[in-house]
């Protein structure tokens, strides 16, 4: 009967476990589904309705309402939330030294992939001014993005359109006209509409 009593108890630890670790992933939300529709003004007001500022501040910012989008950012908990305004005021081409700061400090604590981190710091800089850094982080990164979009993102996805159309000012200054254009024309259908 002990061995049942601690099966059980295993049984039912391991239950609550997977339970709680099943809710504690970030769920898709509303405004998220709408994003992957290219939905962005109805994601926006998902997004407020939930008070859910991430992808308020995406939606914003894929509209190209950087002010609003950086403003929706500060108010938000994740941890992207600081490459969004860092890009945000790169787009508004201001404030870009505090866009760097705030490119490296995340880079330094929230390595995620680090060739399109990498990305958003060499627009930065280029956006300073500082062709030659910009170019050369381009550089060290270039394959590990050419592979990234051949092998691992293929499916459009709006949230990853923004990337595309860095990838894309980067090849046109390093010279690549061809590149450029193609990423260009695939940032679009990929659902990049902020100018």
């Amino acid at each position: 009967m002990s061995l049942w009593f601690w099966t059980l108890l295993l049984a039912i630890a391991l239950l609550g476990w997977l339970v709680a670790y099943m809710l504690a992933q970030r769920p898709i939300t509303n405004a998220q589904q709408l994003l992957q529709q290219r939905r962005y003004e109805d994601a926006v007001m998902e997004a407020m309705r939930t008070g859910d500022h991430f992808h308020r501040a995406e939606a914003l910012k894929l509209l190209g309402r950087y002010e609003e989008a950086i403003a929706a950012y500060k108010l938000s908990n994740d941890p992207a939330a600081r490459e969004g305004i860092a890009l945000s005021l790169a787009h508004l081409g201001r404030d870009l030294d505090e866009a760097r700061r705030l490119m490296e400090t995340q880079i330094a604590q929230h390595p995620q992939i680090q060739e399109f981190q990498s990305l958003v710091l060499a627009f930065i800089l280029l956006r300073a001014g500082d062709r030659e850094p910009a170019l050369r982080l381009y550089h060290d990164n270039l394959e590990l993005l050419e592979t990234r979009f051949r092998d691992d993102y293929t499916d459009p996805d709006p949230l990853l359109s923004e990337t595309l159309h860095l990838f894309s000012v980067l090849a046109e200054t390093n010279g690549e006209e061809a590149r450029a254009d193609s990423l260009a024309r695939q940032a679009e259908k990929w659902g990049w509409r902020a100018r």
